[in-house]
C-alpha cells in the first residue's frame, strides 16, 4: 500500500545517505518524483540532504517521470502527463531535468513512447524486463529504439543471470553481465544496476565492501561508480542496430486484463479530466476562474494509481481498496470541474441557465449527432433553441432524445429546452429502428444495419445494408470461458494455448427491453457456474455502432471470459489504438514471434480492414485483445489468486 511505500522510501533514503557518509565514491540513482514529494512532505531534513547530494552528483535523478509507470495502458495524454509533472518537480526541486527514461520493471512499451520521451528531454531509454520474453530471445541489449513518428532514443538493457535488475555485486552477477552483454561491439562498457530494489531498500555495505575488492579483480570485468545520464551521454546513436515499432514483452499479458475495475476507473479519469481541462479553458476565455491547482491535484492523483504494479493488476487487496477509492474520488471531482464550467457556459446561452434549460456538450474535436439520455421523466418535450421538437424516446434510464442529422460541434455545444409536452405537439418523424422475431431469435434493424441475436445470445449475423455484405463470418459476441492457470504469476500471465480449455457461455432468456423507434435494445441474461452475465444489443436510428453492453457478477476463481467475433473481412494485420497513434500486428502466425502475439495491448479500438471495408471492435475499459486470422477478440474478465485472491470479485 501507499502509506508502507512513504515508509520504505524514508528508510532507504536515509540508509542510502548513511553509505554515501562511509564510502566516497558510492553513487546512487532514484527514479520517481513522488516518492521525493512525499520525503519532502514527511521528512524535510532528510530531503534537503538528498538534495545536497544531488548538487554534489552523488545522488542522480532518473526517469524523468512522476511515477515508473505502466507503459501500454495509459492514454498519451496521461503518459505526456507523467513526464510533464515529474521533469517539472525535479527542475523546480533540484535545478534539473532527466535525461534518461527509467522503466527496468514494467512490462512492455507502446511504440508512441519515443516520440513522448523525446518530446520531453529525454533522450536515453533503460529497461530489464525484455529479457523474461518467454520464446524469443530479443536480439539487442544496445540499440536505438524508433517510435510511430519516427522519433529516436538509444536504448540500453543488460541481462544478469543472478538476480536481474536487483544486481547483487558478486561474481556471478557482475561476469555473467559481461559475458551476456552483446552490444560490446559498439561500446565497451554496460551498465550494472545493484541494490534491494522492488521493496526498497537500495544498496548494502556488503555490495559495496565487495565493490572495493572486486572493481580491478583479475579475470573480472573492470567496475566504475557511474551516473546513468553520462554513460548514456557517452554513446553514439551511429552504428548501432535499429528496432522499430513496439517492445512486446512475450510474459505478462495477463496485466492488461487482471483487476478491471481500476482500468475502467482509469480510463474514466482521463476522459472526465480532459473534459474538465477542455470546458474549463473556453469557461476562462469568458472570465471564468481556471481551477490549476485541483486539476493538477487531480491529474497527479490517476498517475499515481498508473504506477506499473497498481494500473496492471499485479498489487495485493489493499491496494485495490486504496486504488478504486481515490480514483472514483478523481472521475467525481473532475466531472464536477467540468460541469461548473459548463454551467458557467450556459449562462451565456439563452433559456440554458433556467429550469427547462439545458446544454448538450462534445468534447471530442469532430461533430457528433445530437445524442443524449436527459435525466428527465417521460411526457417532457425537447426542443432546441428556435423551438424545434426533436425525436425522443422513454428508455429506463431517462429520455432519449436521438437526432441523427443533427451535429453537436467539436469542443462546443449545443442548447435544448424542456416542454410541458402539449396535447397534439407534432410528433417528429423518424426513419426509425425496429426489433422483429427472426427464428428462434430477435433480429434489430434500422437503415443501415440489420443485427439477428440468436436464442444462445450470440450475434448470427450483422448485415450492413449499405455495403450490400454480411459483417460477420460465424457466430460473433461468442462468450467463451476458459481455464485460466498459469504456471508462476498469476495476476501477471496468461498461459500460452488457454484456447485448448474453453466452454462458452449459453443464454438462459433472450428478450426485448426498447421496441424503438428511435433506440432498439435485446437483453441476453447468461450464468456461468456461480456468475451471470447480462448483455444488452443496442442499435439507434442512423446508426452504423452496435453497442453491446455487459454487466457481469463475476464470483469465479482462474477463468479468463472473452468474447470472439469471426469477421467477414480478410487481412495480414490489425491496426490498435495506442499512445497518440496505432500499432499493426500480423493476424498470421508465420513465426515464432507472430505466434506468441496471441494477447496484444490496445486503447479503444481494434480494427480488421482490408481495401474498401473495416469493422472496429469499440471498448471503453479494456486492454486486452487477440486477433488471429480473421478473428478479433477481447479479454474481459479474470480470476487470479496471486497476489489478490479477491481479484475481480463481484459486480
Amino acid at each position: 500500500p501507499v502509506a508502507e511505500t512513504r515508509r520504505k522510501a524514508r528508510r532507504t533514503f536515509a540508509s542510502v545517505l548513511g553509505l554515501m557518509d562511509r564510502y566516497e565514491d558510492f553513487t546512487f540513482n532514484q527514479s520517481s518524483a513522488q516518492l521525493y514529494r512525499w520525503i519532502e512532505e514527511d521528512a524535510p531534513e532528510l530531503f534537503q540532504r538528498v538534495r545536497e547530494r544531488v548538487a554534489e552528483e552523488r545522488w542522480e535523478l532518473v526517469g524523468g517521470s512522476w511515477v515508473e509507470p505502466d507503459c501500454q495502458i495509459p492514454g498519451g495524454e496521461s503518459f505526456v502527463r507523467q513526464l510533464f509533472y515529474g521533469q517539472r518537480y525535479f527542475e523546480e526541486r533540484f535545478g534539473r531535468r532527466c535525461s534518461v527514461a527509467w522503466f527496468p520493471d514494467t512490462f512492455g512499451y507502446s511504440p508512441g513512447l519515443p516520440q513522448l520521451l523525446r518530446g520531453a528531454g529525454l533522450s536515453g531509454f533503460f529497461t530489464y524486463k525484455l529479457n523474461w520474453s518467454e520464446t524469443n530471445d530479443f536480439p539487442h541489449d544496445l540499440f536505438v529504439w524508433e517510435g510511430i513518428d519516427g522519433s529516436r532514443v538509444v536504448a540500453h538493457t543488460f541481462e544478469n543471470p543472478g538476480t536481474d535488475y536487483n544486481g547483487d555485486v558478486a561474481p556471478l552477477d557482475l561476469h555473467g553481465t559481461w559475458r551476456n552483454f552483446k552490444g560490446k561491439r559498439y561500446h565497451g562498457e554496460s551498465l550494472f544496476s545493484f541494490g534491494w530494489g522492488d521493496g526498497g531498500g537500495g544498496p548494502s555495505e556488503k555490495m559495496l565492501e565487495n565493490y572495493a575488492r572486486l572493481r580491478d579483480f583479475p579475470a573480472m570485468p573492470r567496475l566504475r561508480m557511474a551516473r546513468v545520464d553520462y554513460f548514456f551521454a557517452g554513446l553514439r546513436e551511429d552504428g548501432l542496430p535499429r528496432w522499430v515499432g513496439e517492445l512486446y514483452l512475450e510474459l505478462h499479458r495477463g496485466t492488461l486484463t487482471t483487476q478491471a475495475k481500476v482500468k475502467k476507473l482509469n480510463r474514466e479519469a482521463e476522459h472526465r479530466l480532459l473534459e474538465a481541462e477542455a470546458f474549463a479553458t473556453l469557461a476562462a476565455r469568458s472570465g471564468a476562474e481556471y481551477p490549476a491547482e485541483e486539476l493538477e491535484r487531480l491529474w497527479k492523483t490517476l498517475l499515481l494509481n498508473q504506477f506499473h504494479d497498481i494500473l496492471p493488476g499485479s498489487s495485493i487487496s489493499e491496494v485495490y481498496e486504496d486504488a478504486h477509492r481515490e480514483l472514483q474520488e478523481t472521475v467525481a471531482a473532475a466531472g464536477g470541474l467540468r460541469d461548473l464550467a459548463l454551467k458557467a457556459l450556459a449562462g451565456e446561452e439563452e433559456d440554458v441557465g433556467t429550469a427547462d434549460g439545458m446544454l448538450l456538450t462534445n468534447a471530442a474535436l469532430h461533430p457528433r449527432p445530437l445524442t443524449a439520455v436527459l435525466p428527465v421523466d417521460d411526457g417532457v418535450a425537447v426542443a432546441d433553441a428556435n423551438g424545434e421538437l426533436l425525436p425522443v424516446q422513454p428508455t429506463a434510464d431517462g429520455l432519449l432524445v436521438h437526432a441523427p442529422d443533427r451535429r453537436v460541434p467539436g469542443l462546443g455545444w449545443t442548447a435544448l429546452r424542456l416542454l410541458a409536452e402539449a396535447p397534439g405537439a407534432a410528433t417528429p418523424e423518424v426513419s426509425g429502428v425496429r426489433v422483429e422475431e427472426a427464428g428462434e431469435g430477435h433480429a434489430i434493424e434500422n437503415e443501415l444495419l440489420r443485427v439477428e441475436i440468436g436464442a444462445d445470445g450470440s450475434l448470427h449475423g450483422v448485415y450492413d445494408k449499405e455495403a450490400g455484405r454480411e459483417v460477420l463470418k460465424g457466430r460473433g459476441n461468442r462468450l467463451l470461458a476458459h481455464a485460466d492457470k498459469p504456471p508462476s504469476w498469476d495476476a501477471w500471465d496468461i498461459q500460452a494455448g488457454y484456447e485448448a480449455e474453453g466452454e462458452e457461455v449459453p443464454a438462459e432468456s433472450v428478450g426485448v427491453e426498447e421496441a424503438g423507434p428511435l433506440r432498439a435494445a435485446v437483453r441476453v441474461e447468461r450464468r456461468f457456474r456461480g456468475s451471470h452475465i447480462s448483455q444488452t444489443y443496442k442499435l439507434l436510428s442512423g446508426s452504423r455502432r452496435l453497442d453491446v453492453e455487459t454487466r457481469v457478477a463475476w464470483h469465479e476463481r482462474q477463468v479468463l471470459l472473452r468474447a470472439l467475433f469471426p469477421l467477414n473481412v480478410r487481412s495480414h494485420e490489425a491496426t490498435f489504438e495506442t499512445m497518440y497513434g496505432v500499432v499493426r500486428r500480423p493476424t498470421h502466425r508465420n513465426t515464432s514471434w507472430d505466434e506468441v502475439r496471441f494477447e496484444v495491448a490496445a486503447h479503444r479500438f481494434a480494427d480488421l480492414s482490408e481495401p474498401g471495408y473495416g469493422v472496429a471492435l469499440l471498448n471503453d475499459g479494456k486492454h486486452g485483445y487477440s486477433a488471429r486470422d480473421n478473428v478479433l477478440g477481447i479479454s474481459l474478465l479474470r480470476g487470479p489468486l496471486y497476489p489478490d485472491p479477491l481479484a475481480d470479485e463481484g459486480e
